[in-house]
């Protein structure tokens, strides 16, 4: 992009040629050959694209309002696995707004994943100075200017750069910075860096947000179109609603609640008008493309999903990309081969992922962990053994911790891993169909790891309100007897039950429900403060029992 001459007039020249087509006054169909853009608006074309609820949130409450009043500025930083859409969304953000009577120059877009940008700005320390002269450039005294840093992650010193900038009084009002980043090892600095300069509408989103894959809600409400998403609204409603739907299925609400809001008949009226379609779409697109967009509108248009999105959109980014964190593909592909299932369970030392890579010494393991953890294509979900964890007096809930469970993010995560590290790096779309048709117990987990990384979309489950629930043997101290799949907890004022919600959740890929069993654990799990165990499953029908409640996998998703 840029060439050895370090003259900034010439840098930003360069930038706003190459990246900032939109800048070109003759150039009105610009996004139709932008590379972020292109599958998107093909998408939009045939009436399956629905941007993600982080484009609304962004365009109103960052963009349009720094625009409307120029009384502050803002800087937001957003924190997304790669390829799972930020950088189309914000392109989308600026089309539509210049669409609508922005000033194409509101918007310059710099990419910091580009070796030869970065290593000049590396070597001269002059990102601050590169911002300084964008802004005194491009911002006008009545007009907003907005900069997007894409892929800050890659250049270490993007957050002093930024802290420097607001301490020297180069960002003026009506000026907005976003930064993107693909990892979060640098979260914990870089917010500590950043503490108290976010600005007045980087203060709003407490100064980052998360771009997580798509939900399944999301996917269904752009393939299934605007009836669909009607009759969410109608039936669902918004958060309060399906949150009450939530408790209600783990008899936190009871039958006069049900009475009052019309839980049971709301989710009725889905499961006969959709749940066909919601079906059919979660077991031939969803558990094969995940919340990744291009994989999605690929397989619509093409009925397959192609190798690059698989290999060359996740696998080989993750492999090549730990190399800027000065770690070793060599040694990651390995822990990687380790990971078997979507959801494991692991020792706390993470020996079960390194044990046998003689080349990985022992303070180095952390380091792997943390990278895959940072990538936002794994987490780690803690263990609770005990009822003596569970304190309802405080509210509060102590896992143990001891036996944690790493689960993959996204089915198209899990798959293109998989796959590719063990050798499979062709026709990996007819390799994933073979393997969830023939291994049960890998498309449960599948099934498993989808539940728990959507839970994580409730607005009251911080990552510490989740884990899952194993017993350990007193004698043994083998923690080998697993109650459910998920546990929640959290403080709700609605409940009319208990006010203190503990919600443990198990998840079938199976028809076949041995209910027998499933009363023996929701007795059980009464000792943890539960009141049902809701059993989520590739069925058909609801089913509300003293005990328990069955619901198909689909409808469950749709609350997150």
């Amino acid at each position: 992009m840029v060439g050895a001459d370090n003259n900034l007039d010439e840098i930003i020249d360069s930038i706003i040629k190459n990246d900032n087509p939109w800048m070109d006054p003759n150039n009105d169909n610009w996004y139709k050959h932008d590379g972020a853009l292109r599958e998107v608006i093909k998408a939009e074309t045939n009436g399956w694209y629905n941007p993600p609820k982080l484009y609304y949130m962004l365009r109103q409450k960052f963009f349009e309002k720094l625009s409307s009043s120029q009384d502050d500025w803002g800087i937001i930083i957003i924190r997304g696995p790669r390829r799972i859409g930020k950088t189309s969304t914000l392109k989308y953000i600026i089309k539509k707004l210049i669409e609508e009577g922005f000033d194409r120059e509101s918007f310059i877009y710099v990419t910091l994943d580009n070796e030869k940008l970065l290593s000049i700005l590396d070597r001269k320390k002059f990102l601050r100075e590169l911002l300084k002269q964008i802004i005194s450039r491009y911002k006008k005294p009545d007009k907003p200017l907005f900069i997007i840093l894409d892929e800050a992650t890659f250049y270490s010193g993007w957050a002093r750069a930024l802290k420097n900038s607001v301490d020297g009084g180069d960002i003026p009002d009506g000026v907005g910075i976003i930064v993107t980043g693909s990892y979060s090892l640098d979260l914990s600095n870089a917010k500590s860096v950043l503490s108290g300069r976010y600005g007045k509408y980087g203060e709003e989103f407490n100064g980052e947000v998360s771009f997580l894959p798509r939900r399944f809600i999301e996917v269904a409400e752009s393939l299934l179109g605007e009836d669909f998403r009607n009759a969410v609204r109608k039936n669902l409603g918004y958060m309060g609603r399906r949150l009450g739907i939530l408790e209600y299925l783990g008899g936190f609400q009871n039958e006069k609640d049900d009475d009052r809001y019309k839980y049971s008949i709301k989710i009725e009226n889905i499961l006969l008008n959709y749940y066909s379609n919601l079906h059919g779409m979660f077991e031939s697109i969803y558990l094969h493309s995940g919340g990744y967009p291009r994989a999605f509108y690929e397989f619509v248009t093409k009925s397959y999903i192609s190798d690059a999105r698989y290999k060359g959109d996740i696998y080989d980014l993750l492999i090549n990309d730990c190399k800027k964190f000065r770690l070793s593909p060599e040694i990651l592909e390995q822990i990687i081969l380790k990971i078997k299932l979507p959801s494991i369970q692991i020792s706390a030392d993470f020996h079960t992922l390194t044990d046998g890579i003689t080349s990985l010494k022992k303070d180095e393991v952390k380091m792997y962990i943390e990278y895959l953890e940072a990538s936002g294509l794994f987490q780690r979900v803690r263990n609770i053994s005990s009822p003596n964890e569970i304190n309802k007096e405080s509210l509060s809930v102590i896992p143990k911790g001891d036996s944690p469970k790493l689960v993959v993010t996204d089915p198209c995560a899990f798959l293109a891993l998989y796959a590719c590290s063990r050798g499979q790096t062709s026709k990996i779309f007819e390799f994933s169909q073979k393997l969830l048709k023939e291994n049960d117990h890998i498309k449960e987990l599948l099934y498993e790891s989808i539940v728990i990384s959507h839970l994580k979309n409730m607005p009251q489950i911080a990552p510490s309100n989740l884990g899952y629930i194993v017993e350990c043997n007193e004698n043994t101290n083998n923690c080998n007897e697993e109650l459910c799949d998920a546990f929640i907890w959290y403080y709700s004022s609605h409940s009319t039950v208990d006010n203190f919600v503990t919600i443990p959740i198990e998840v079938k890929a199976t028809k076949n429900i041995n209910e027998r069993e499933i009363t023996k654990k929701s007795e059980r799990l009464q000792e943890y403060g539960a009141k049902k165990l809701i059993v989520v499953a590739d069925t058909d029908n609801i089913k509300i029992e003293e005990n328990y409640s069955i619901i198909p996998i689909e409808l469950f998703l749709l609350l997150f």
